[in-house]
């Protein structure tokens, strides 16, 4: 996903990205911006008027006429010679005169060509406040992406997806390791192939609460708080997401801890279970060190060769080179390199 979305603003395109709410449409685009090297000048389309793009009109009485001036934004990426994302968020939550006047930004020279402009938005279906989104204005940009969610079909005649679903899970996992998100809800939704990473759906009840991947990038930062009780996590991503998840992370009480796994790796229980396998995997691999590695080594090759590998991953992106000098990975690494393929 991201190398798709880095490609395209270095090709200096300007890109639609369609989905849901929750599902990450800004952190992608931000994410993307950074790693492309633009700068980046948010505009919430929501909340504006149409004489922000417009300008305001000043009057010039020792000329008999009027003038409209740029506001600063405009101003700005209308003379800069940096890279620039201009990032409409919430553009289909936009009055019609404002995405009318919006239509401006894509005249020829109107912003240099070091200028480009993505949008995000939500559909109509989705209940979040979209009534339209005019022709002349989305047909304006150069591609558009739509974000998969669970049960998502990749229709013929549908939009184009920015990634299927399973791919969409590996890159939150992701997100969630370099996020220091503990290994109860990272093994959770490895266990439950991300069933429970995005269950939003449009609600008249403002009061009910739903999983996506910005209640559960709340939860980490709450379960990290200390906050871990029914109804802390039942007001995040609703009562029984969190009633399913705190019985999975109850399970770390009965698994060996990591000092019994250093201690006697080959002698340490292995639990038979596999919601419990990828728990304890993903919790040792959260703790280990170069010290202890050869030791967790042992310990995983007790596993099925598949989760041994994800254990190896799971080391190695939290290590990287710390893992050079130590014999027991670089010879376990070279004798099942060929596992690092599989998912």
């Amino acid at each position: 996903m991201k190398m798709t979305l880095i490609n395209e603003m270095k090709a200096k395109q300007n890109v639609l990205l369609i989905g849901p709410p929750g599902c990450a449409k800004t952190g992608r685009i931000l994410a993307a911006a950074l790693a492309a090297g633009f700068k980046v000048v948010i505009w919430r389309a929501s909340l504006m008027e149409r004489v922000d793009i417009s300008g305001c009109i000043v009057p010039n009485h020792e000329k008999g006429i009027s003038a409209q001036l740029p506001f600063a934004d405009i101003a700005y990426l209308r003379t800069t010679k940096d890279l620039v994302l201009l990032f409409i968020d919430d553009l289909g939550q936009a009055p019609l005169d404002v995405q009318a006047a919006i239509m401006r930004c894509f005249d020829n020279n109107y912003f240099p060509p070091n200028v480009v402009i993505w949008a995000a938005s939500n559909r109509p279906g989705d209940k979040a406040g979209v009534n339209s989104l005019c022709e002349p204005l989305r047909s304006r940009f150069d591609s558009a992406y739509v974000i998969a969610t669970p049960g998502t079909e990749d229709k013929p005649a549908g939009g184009v997806l920015l990634q299927d679903w399973q791919t969409e899970l590996s890159e939150w996992i992701e997100w969630a390791f370099d996020n220091n998100a503990p290994a109860e809800i990272i093994a959770y939704h490895r266990t439950t192939k991300g069933k429970a990473l995005y269950n939003w759906q449009p609600s008249a009840d403002p009061s009910l609460r739903m999983a996506d991947y910005r209640s559960w990038g709340a939860l980490i930062r709450r379960w990290n708080s200390g906050l871990r009780d029914l109804n802390s996590c039942a007001a995040v991503i609703g009562k029984p997401e969190a009633a399913t998840f705190l019985a999975y992370a109850a399970l770390a009480d009965k698994l060996p801890c990591p000092d019994e796994v250093w201690l006697n790796p080959l002698g340490a229980p292995v639990p038979c279970e596999p919601s419990a396998q990828w728990l304890i995997i993903t919790s040792l691999a959260g703790q280990v060190s170069a010290s202890t590695c050869p030791a967790f080594l042992k310990y995983i090759s007790r596993f099925n060769p598949v989760m041994a590998a994800l254990g190896g991953k799971d080391a190695f992106r939290r290590l990287g080179a710390k893992l050079s000098g130590c014999r027991d990975w670089n010879n376990w690494f070279t004798a099942n390199s060929a596992l690092f393929d599989t998912n």
